[in-house]
């Protein structure tokens, strides 16, 4: 069996269907309040609702499963959780758990850019939990995903059908590295069915746009709309200012800024050349 750990997340629900394709059976671990014993979601899918702060809960979810996938993050929630607790902390205790258990190949989902010294707190904490596996004796692989394609499309166009206005953070002329979900969920795949990669860490992109081009893409279906430019100077007063009442927005805030300063652009050929059959999921696919 294999454990999806944020298995009801927009990554984690690409991943799901594609595993039950390959005739795996597949637990799902998200949160919420703890069960006893997993509900059945669906034919060959399991769901246990649970929390990553409990070892019990992990204790449960790694149970019988010879592979997990750590696809969940806090960097999204605006309550309940952050990268703190989910990321490291939630990270570190399913490790354990999965060491217990003695899983025979457990896969990292992180972010390029994640360093001890990260500029963003989400960064530290993903290196944090790299370092962990890494050091558990586990059989691993950590997959360094760029910023999420189809949630910046998402986040950009919320106010387009009610204002008309597609947001861009900062000047939008920064390079970026995206990554769609389809493209990261398709690498799994690769990764579970295959058992490749072991013991690598690999960065892997979709492709490179600046927000700018992203507008543009998402404007071509509005001809109307128009661009509401969210400057540096109030990014940087919200990515402190927000703490208190919105951590979710200075956490948004902060990567935005680390994103204009073009620390989010990478190189996707070294880690596509590894499978140069997944076909590419892009912007043109999505915002068309």
């Amino acid at each position: 069996m294999i454990l999806v750990v944020g298995g009801t997340g927009r990554l984690g629900s690409a991943l799901v269907p594609l595993i039950k394709d390959d005739g795996e059976p597949v637990r799902i671990f998200a949160r919420g309040a703890s069960l006893p014993f997993p509900e059945r979601a669906d034919d060959g899918v399991e769901l246990l609702r649970g929390d990553l702060a409990s070892a019990a809960d992990c204790a449960r979810a790694v149970e019988g499963c010879t592979k997990v996938v750590f696809a969940a993050s806090g960097f999204g929630l605006k309550k309940g959780g952050n990268p703190r607790s989910v990321d490291r902390d939630g990270a570190l205790q399913l490790i354990d758990a999965a060491v217990k258990a003695g899983v025979e190949h457990f896969v990292m989902m992180s972010m390029h850019g994640a360093a001890p010294d990260g500029p963003i707190e989400f960064l530290r904490m993903k290196a944090a939990a790299e370092e962990a596996l890494r050091s558990s004796g586990l059989v691993w692989t950590t997959i360094r995903m760029g910023a999420n394609l189809d949630q910046f499309l998402v986040t950009m166009s919320e106010s387009l059908p009610t204002k008309g206005r597609v947001v861009v953070f900062g000047s939008g002329q920064a390079p970026v590295t995206f990554t769609s979900t389809a493209d990261a969920a398709e690498l799994v795949r690769r990764v579970l069915r295959e058992g490749s990669l072991k013991g690598q860490t690999v960065e892997w992109g979709t492709e490179t746009h600046t927000f700018n081009e992203l507008a543009d893409a998402l404007l071509a279906g509005a001809p109307n709309a128009t661009v509401q430019r969210i400057p540096l100077p109030a990014l940087r007063v919200m990515s402190v200012a927000a703490r208190p009442v919105s951590p979710f927005l200075a956490r948004m805030s902060k990567a935005a800024l680390w994103m204009n300063g073009g620390g989010a652009e990478f190189d996707v050929r070294a880690g596509r050349e590894l499978y140069p059959d997944i076909p590419v999921v892009g912007l043109r696919q999505l915002a068309g």
